[in-house]
């Protein structure tokens, strides 16, 4: 669990005394409408990161508001490598690119990657695309390799703390507008 700076809550407390109930509504309201946003930053910090789209990113999270606490949850197992980027993408650009090289690109973080020496890229029956590996020099057994899973990398601490970043600054702007909906009488 992670706190974040509720110096503007406790200032939208002060300014709305006077209004019974209007500093919780107000309170409530901002939290929620903060927390949604958070899951669009958590999918654009980790795809800014990572070779993974955001739409991958995005099916992992959740968000869940209980009063004034709000709750942001990424559960997941390690990512296929093929989700990243990886070359040859697909089993039919394998067959032309491995004639002249015996080796697969893959890059998980952006500004790193390596060569893979005797994998290769295979669809499966029930039609997943993977990058596999054999164990022995004989055709079978082979392992599928991996890469992080995105609630690993949702906790790196560069990608974590621009999340965090993200969400008191949405946090302190939906406070303040709150607030002055209850003031100008928009609210009640």
């Amino acid at each position: 669990m992670i706190d974040i700076d509720t110096s503007s809550l406790e200032k939208a407390q002060e300014l709305l005394e006077k209004i019974p109930g209007a500093a919780e509504k107000a309170a409530g309201s901002a939290i929620r409408l903060s927390i949604r946003g958070a899951k669009a930053d958590a999918a654009k910090e980790v795809a800014s990161h990572y070779h993974i789209t955001q739409r991958d990113v995005k099916k992992t999270v959740e968000t869940r508001v209980s009063g004034m606490a709000a709750r942001l949850t990424s559960k997941g197992s390690v990512t296929a490598l093929s989700k990243f980027k990886t070359r040859p993408k697909d089993p039919a650009g394998q067959l032309s690119y491995t004639m002249k090289q015996k080796y697969i690109h893959a890059s998980v973080m952006k500004g790193q990657g390596g060569t893979i020496a005797h994998a290769f890229v295979a669809r499966m029956g029930s039609g997943h695309t993977g990058v596999f590996q054999r164990l022995r020099k004989s055709s079978l057994p082979v392992r599928e390799l991996f890469g992080p899973s995105i609630p690993q990398a949702m906790t790196r601490p560069e990608v974590a703390s621009l999340i965090m970043r993200g969400i008191e600054n949405r946090l302190a702007k939906n406070v303040d507008h709150e607030v002055n909906a209850f003031l100008m009488g928009y609210r009640r």
